[in-house]
């Protein structure tokens, strides 16, 4: 080949990729105007990152990159931003949050995160199903989460917040400090699985307890497994591409076998716990759950949340039946630790709450002898200030997401958001919105206050999410970690060390919220 020949190929070459170039840039400039378009506020894009690039890269976590978005939004009720080249929306405004999430919810039926079910065994469970199945799902779980239902879940609650007093006296005497949330994830994990699979998992006696290797895989965010969870709230191409799944391949198989051996053994000694696997199993072989004492209970709640109990083709067998106990035990683990060691880490750091904290439980306990009840945790006014202010500033999963299942044209405005969008909403931002809650970094449970809930709307306040897709398991899980701090409360004076952060550090892998490094504190046996 002569020179002339090489020039005019590298010149094609050349051309070729120029063309490319510019077809791409205009391709992005096109999906970037998308919101301009329409007359949306939205943030500034590059390509072709969109506004996610710090995400992407593991900068920032989900959380913080909409709380950062909603700042940026400010006097706004609502505000556009891109996912590489797909537009998203923000919602605002606290108004229009209650109108997309309860009056109009049939426009937002469906979360956006969602998993391959043809490859991911458990998959349709209540978090990820969508459209009629779960409204038909929600319907038949719904009994399992009533008052009744905590009052005989607690028992089991006790004896696990007893193994953690036994563990932590023995921390005590060492003089040392321990991290925080990986001590509170054993004993999050001992709750869950005794409720959830009537399994007693030892986690506080045992440190290679099988149930915690595997409880602590599923919120293990490695660069990778951080990768794979953002995918599934994020980016739905790359879930489909790469098979993304929710849980991974031998939590999966621990979990099946796990649930398929304890509810063999049930059926076959016909064992009766009261607990979550007993109604999976009514549900396996009536289709309902069977029980007169809740039917009042659980009326009230279909009518205020709009489900029925419309027919469908959902079986309450094989991986179906498993999906529900692995995503009660995934979610019910986290955000017990969670909530629960943030709680200490801020008692930890104020000492005059906890030992405000620490009268009310003990003259509490005084009263009853001791014997927790449930109406004895639901007196202790001062404990349900604190778990809530807790809630608020560290919210467990920082964000709601939903897609618009046909377009929705917001109220007052022209503005469309077309099927298919995706939609979010910063709890975090929301919830450390200065101008809602001042001084929104300070840690003031007062705010919970009957005089401090006064100074500011509640519609401002959804950790657990609001309309007929609220968290189903929000009662048990405010009940488990009210028992986790009462206890820790009640016998330990909990205090920093020279290695606990201040301030705390989010991790910016994590999609749920996560201290970067841990919360080291120390425990000291106080005298009663």
């Amino acid at each position: 080949m002569n020179l002339f020949s090489e020039s005019l190929v590298l010149d094609v070459v050349a051309l070729v990729t120029g063309l490319l170039l510019l077809l791409i840039y205009l391709y992005f400039q096109r999906q970037y105007n998308y919101w301009k378009r329409r007359g949306v506020p939205c943030a500034e894009s590059s390509i072709p990152f969109g506004n996610f690039a710090r995400c992407l890269f593991q900068k920032e976590c989900v959380g913080t990159f909409l709380q950062r978005l909603y700042r940026e939004g400010s006097g706004n009720r609502f505000f556009g931003f891109y996912i590489l080249d797909r537009p998203a929306i923000l919602i605002r405004d606290t108004e229009l949050i209650r109108q997309i999430l309860v009056k109009d919810f049939t426009y937002f039926f469906d979360r956006h995160v969602h998993s391959n079910s043809k490859t991911d065994p458990l998959s349709n469970n209540l978090f990820l199903l969508r459209g009629a199945p779960w409204r038909y799902l929600r319907f038949k779980l719904t009994p399992t989460f009533t008052t009744f239902r905590m009052k005989r879940m607690l028992p089991f609650i006790s004896t696990c917040a007893s193994q953690l007093t036994d563990y932590l006296k023995n921390v005590a005497i060492l003089d040392k400090p321990i991290e925080v949330k990986q001590t509170i994830a054993k004993y999050a994990t001992d709750v869950i699985s005794t409720c959830a699979f009537g399994i007693e998992s030892n986690c506080l006696v045992n440190p290679k307890a099988e149930f915690q290797e595997f409880s602590s895989k599923i919120f293990h965010f490695s660069t990778y497994r951080s990768f794979e969870f953002m995918s599934l709230f994020m980016l739905p191409m790359v879930v489909q591409l790469m098979n993304v799944k929710f849980f991974q391949r031998q939590t999966t198989e621990f979990l099946r076998q796990v649930f398929t051996d304890t509810m063999t053994q049930r059926e076959k000694q016909e064992i009766v716990r009261e607990d979550f696997m007993d109604l999976l199993i009514q549900l396996k072989n009536k289709g309902r759950v069977d029980d007169e004492k809740i039917e009042e209970e659980l009326e009230k709640i279909q009518e205020m949340n709009g489900i029925s109990d419309e027919k469908i083709d959902f079986e309450f067998k094989g991986n179906n039946l498993v999906a529900q106990a692995a995503i009660f035990f995934a979610a019910g683990y986290e955000s017990n630790a969670s909530t629960t060691s943030f709680t200490l880490y801020e008692l930890a750091m104020q000492p005059q709450l906890q030992e405000r904290l620490r009268r009310e439980i003990l003259t509490v306990l005084d009263k009853v002898n001791g014997q927790i009840s449930y109406e004895a945790i639901k007196s202790m006014e001062y404990l349900h200030m604190v778990v809530s202010e807790t809630l608020r500033k560290y919210p467990p999963l920082p964000f709601l997401d939903r897609i618009a299942t046909k377009d929705y044209k917001i109220p007052g405005t022209n503005v469309v958001i077309e099927k298919g969008t995706s939609l979010y909403i910063s709890l975090l931002g929301i919830h450390m919105d200065e101008e809602v809650f001042p001084d929104p970094d300070k840690y003031d449970p007062e705010r919970f206050s009957e005089k401090g809930k006064r100074s500011w709307n509640s519609a401002y306040y959804i950790p657990f999410g609001e309309g007929p897709r609220y968290c189903i398991g929000r009662r048990f899980g405010m009940l488990a970690a009210k028992m986790g701090v009462l206890t820790v409360i009640s016998n330990f004076q909990v205090s920093p060390c020279a290695e606990t952060p201040n301030p705390l550090i989010l991790n910016p892998k994590a999609l749920l919220l996560a201290s970067k490094g841990g919360i080291p504190l120390k425990f000291s046996k106080i005298q009663k």
